[in-house]
């Protein structure tokens, strides 16, 4: 890791003193044993006032700032990046239809339930666009919803379960191609547009594109064209066997004990960075990195598409994804609105809040957040390894008020 020189945070308008308050919410944390370690990171103006790592990576080996952290759906805002690169080119259109790319999705239902209870399939009230996919209302649902109350989206998941679709962080002998030529004419949840739904799948589908416009394999794609022009060199899908013993343990909220694995079936496996067949490249949940490589990632959306000089993504680009796209309507997750593959703060009165109206991020399952408050100009990053409970959640939430309280 480069050598980082920490600014003054007085210098860039922030308090010292406000800043502090992250040690104790961090010490609280590991006391109550909610997190077992963790890195923060936090930076105004593109200058870094706060970089720490608290607590251990595994037991009796401390956690550092160069650990390497399962990203999980912090993956998703890297492909929706790749994504919108092919829309600077005039490659991609969000208005374009997905069946351009991929003909199968053409014929695609929508699974309804009829007066009387059955399952109907019925033709969609137009196509799945691009912009559908990038906004999470592409009516592509989730395996995860075998138990949802909407009966479309529970229909469909035992489709997507019966054709072997796993949508989740396992490891896979499959290709992104494979999953998603699986996925291509089996039934949608809902109308193209009509209703926000969480799925791993459209972002999958977003990355598919990728290869499908570029000729590269999603992995080549971005380390090409987004990691190696920002410099991070420790952002990967399969960490190099030898960097290994810096990914921290996952831990079991509230007592702290290690997993290995997730015992249940179609859930995420904590073993998915060290799987022995690196097919499958996860648009949606597979990355592993440090702190100070999503930094640069964060920065680059703070500053509207630049970093050390490389421009990566247009202004305009920036702009699209950073906004709020889905009305009136609030994400089941957190009530928030919802841009381009990530959260976007739209009230700050929700169940957790990001650090001002306007910023922008998102989460990764095993308990991290990157947060861009473009007014402020402030970027903040926080990433542990924690099972998704309660709890574990407050933390990153208190974390980033913290931050936000900060600002003079």
């Amino acid at each position: 890791m480069e050598e980082i020189i920490l600014t003054v945070p007085e210098e860039v308008g922030m308090s010292s003193a406000g800043l502090s308050y992250i040690d104790g919410v961090m010490e609280r944390a590991i006391r109550e044993k909610v997190k077992k370690g963790m890195v923060t990171l936090v930076a105004r103006h593109g200058k870094i006032i706060q970089f720490k790592a608290y607590g251990q990576a595994r037991e009796g080996v401390p956690m550092k700032k160069n650990c390497i952290f399962r990203l999980a759906s912090m993956t998703k805002p890297i492909g929706g990046v790749a994504l919108m690169q092919l829309f600077d080119q005039g490659k991609v259109m969000p208005s374009d239809l997905l069946s351009e790319y991929i003909p199968a999705f053409a014929d695609v239902k929508v699974a309804e339930e009829g007066k009387d209870g059955s399952i109907i399939l019925r033709e969609p009230e137009r196509q799945i666009s691009i912009h559908d996919l990038m906004t999470m209302r592409s009516g592509i649902t989730a395996v995860a919803r075998l138990a949802e109350d909407h009966p479309g989206a529970r229909y469909c998941a035992g489709r997507y379960k019966e054709a072997g679709i796993i949508d989740t962080m396992h490891p896979l002998s499959e290709t992104l191609a494979d999953v998603v030529d699986k996925l291509a004419g089996l039934p949608i949840a809902s109308d193209p547009g009509s209703r926000w739904d969480y799925s791993n799948l459209s972002s999958d589908v977003c990355g598919r594109i990728v290869e499908l416009v570029s000729g590269l394999d999603f992995n080549t794609y971005i380390n090409r064209y987004i990691f190696e022009p920002l410099g991070m060199r420790e952002t990967a899908f399969y960490p190099d066997e030898k960097l290994w013993d810096r990914i921290p343990a996952v831990h079991a909220c509230g007592s702290l004990e290690e997993l290995k694995e997730l015992d249940t079936p179609g859930t995420d496996d904590t073993r998915l960075p060290f799987a022995s067949e690196k097919r499958y490249y996860n648009p949606a949940a597979g990355l592993c990195g440090t702190a100070w490589d999503y930094y640069k990632f964060a920065q680059m959306l703070a500053n509207k598409g630049t970093y050390n000089n490389h421009r990566i993504l247009s202004p305009n680009s920036v702009h699209l994804m950073t906004q709020n796209h889905i009305g009136e309507e609030r994400t089941f997750l957190y009530g928030h609105g919802w841009g381009y593959m990530m959260n976007v703060e739209v009230d700050y009165n929700t169940v957790f809040n990001y650090m001002g109206t306007g910023s922008y991020g998102w989460h990764g399952y095993w308990g991290s957040v990157f947060n861009v408050w473009p007014e402020k100009d402030l970027v903040a990053i926080f990433l542990s390894q924690c099972s998704p409970v309660g709890p574990s959640w407050k933390v990153q939430e208190r974390f980033l008020n913290v931050v936000a309280n900060a600002v003079l």
